[in-house]
């Protein structure tokens, strides 16, 4: 009887080890699903609106990426205050929060827009986790002192070399990206490097050394744009790794 107790036992292990190898790969596994990348809140500059990021809107939309093109309601939306602007962000990300059920955005500036960002995260929050500044006049442009926009204030006032705006400290829990064009342009055969009113490198409007003027900041790249054209395919290319992961 032992022996025979002892066989059936051990066929018994046998045939239980051969259930588990053979039938264990059909088992339903619940598969966890990639998140999909964080929604994209894209601010315009001084003198735009949202349209400008059409060309952005198509490509975020080929990428599945969810996104919320700014129009500013409760100040001067192309001439508004950096200042104004921030504090009117503070609800915008709220609302895609909100809406979406992500902890997170991501945020792209043009020009001023990126001053409008960083001036709402010197508040603090840790609701943005990158921050992408194209053209962004980070220390300033010096047209703005040359040309001075009485017909667009206060926003122009923010364009100045060592604005208040400029000056925004730095949070410490976004990323911060900066894209700039390098413009050059063509007399007769003649290439002319950006704006002869301009020192070095420039799109036109905005240094290079400007746009990347802290040492924080982590440039992705320069297109051969000027600053009104730094809205396209190939400033989207620089900035799609970080906006789809």
């Amino acid at each position: 009887m032992k022996v025979k107790y002892v066989t059936i036992f051990s066929t018994s292990i046998i045939s239980l080890a051969m259930i588990t190898i053979f039938c264990l790969p059909s088992l339903p596994f619940a598969k966890s699903q990639p998140e999909p990348p964080l929604p994209v809140i894209l601010i315009h500059g001084y003198r735009e609106d949202e349209s400008v990021w059409d060309t952005w809107k198509q490509l975020l939309e080929d990428d599945d990426v969810s996104y919320l093109s700014v129009t500013f309601h409760q100040s001067d939306d192309d001439c508004g205050s950096a200042a104004d602007h921030a504090k009117e962000l503070n609800n915008i990300v709220l609302d895609v929060l909100s809406e979406t059920g992500r902890d997170r955005v991501n945020i792209v500036g043009h020009s001023k827009g990126g001053l409008d960002a960083r001036l709402y995260l010197q508040g603090g929050t840790d609701d943005v986790a990158n921050l992408i500044m194209i053209g962004t006049p980070n220390a300033g442009s010096p047209l703005a002192e040359i040309y001075v926009d009485t017909g667009c204030m206060p926003a122009a006032s923010d364009l100045k070399p060592a604005s208040p705006a400029t000056k925004a400290v730095q949070n410490m829990k976004t990323d911060y990206y900066t894209i700039a064009g390098d413009w050059v342009w063509w007399w007769y055969w003649i290439p002319i490097e950006g704006n002869l009113q301009i020192d070095g490198p420039d799109d036109g409007l905005v240094p290079v050394s400007s746009v990347e003027s802290k040492l924080y900041f982590h440039p992705l790249g320069q297109t051969p744009h000027s600053h009104n054209l730094l809205l396209g395919s190939q400033e989207y290319k620089l900035a799609r790794d970080i906006l789809i992961k």
